[in-house]
């Protein structure tokens, strides 16, 4: 957990803007966007061929940041050389590269500021100059689908009223010494939730290396966390897989369901909850051999 970054996130800070900042007034279109398949994910494991921008779209490339100040905006078939910011309601993102460039403030590469009812589908989030202070995406208000996530130190950072379905989330970049942890190696997540409600994570492939911190890490620092389930996905690494902590609040509730572990946690724990958190899991095993998961508890 890195404290700058973090108060960013949650108070949603406005974007530093630069020369190459392009902000849209209205539409960034290339050719227009397929159908999209039903939300609901076909059942398949999420990995790079089927997350992302699908095979066969042509990209138009964009140098530098991208902000987006325009309710209803749509971004499609982009090469995102630089940042992605949003700030407006109702906005698409789909069928896009989003890559970030170096950078020693702390943020995201794709990064929503304000504004509801925002989707990103079909997306990639590739970061070409990974740094301590570099994540991949920080969401609230809106549905994240089929995303691939790669490069960063955490790969989302959710808040209210977000969805993440059917995205690969992997390759977290690890850093020896982080200023953030006070000189220590990065805490590393697939997923890290802070503070919201109504957050939904389901159906996807996150994995956190085994010297990594978690693939979803639950803690309420800057603010109650609830309603919050978490349900199909695939998840591998870290300390502990799902690392789930009512720390910062009083108590934490978390619905899991039918979600399958790998066994690579450095320390053989699937599942880890605080003492002050309240569990209910159903269906939680073990991809290889179907068993059930066990559950630790401590703080």
């Amino acid at each position: 957990m890195r404290g700058s970054l973090l108060v960013a996130f949650i108070a949603s800070a406005a974007a530093c803007s630069s020369p190459a900042d392009h902000a849209t007034d209205g539409a960034v279109t290339a050719d227009s966007p397929a159908d999209s398949p039903d939300a609901t994910c076909p059942g398949a494991k999420p990995d790079a061929t089927n997350t992302g921008v699908p095979a066969g779209v042509t990209l138009t490339q964009v140098a530098g940041d991208v902000t987006v100040t325009t309710d209803g905006a749509v971004i499609d078939a982009q090469d995102i050389h630089g940042f992605l910011r949003i700030q407006a309601s109702h906005v698409t993102v789909s069928r896009s590269i989003v890559r970030g460039a170096a950078t020693t403030a702390t943020t995201a590469i794709i990064r929503i500021d304000s504004g509801t009812d925002i989707t990103i589908t079909d997306t990639e989030v590739a970061a070409t100059a990974p740094s301590v202070d570099l994540d991949g995406v920080w969401a609230s208000g809106a549905t994240l689908t089929r995303l691939h996530v790669h490069g960063g130190v955490d790969g989302m950072k959710l808040g209210d009223d977000t969805r993440v379905e059917c995205s690969f989330v992997h390759d977290l970049i690890s850093f020896a010494s982080d200023p953030n942890q006070g000189g220590g190696p990065t805490h590393n997540d697939a997923i890290q939730i802070l503070a919201g409600a109504r957050i939904a994570i389901v159906g996807n492939q996150l994995v956190a290396a085994r010297d990594q911190n978690a693939a979803i890490q639950v803690t309420q620092d800057f603010g109650a966390v609830s309603e919050l389930s978490i349900a199909g996905n695939w998840a591998d690494g870290g300390g502990c897989t799902f690392n789930l902590s009512h720390k910062g609040g009083t108590s934490l509730a978390v619905t899991t369901r039918d979600n399958r572990f790998g066994r690579d946690s450095f320390f053989a724990c699937p599942i880890l909850k605080s003492t002050q958190t309240t569990l209910d899991s159903m269906g939680d095993v073990f991809d290889d051999d179907g068993s059930p998961v066990p559950v630790q508890t401590h703080d």
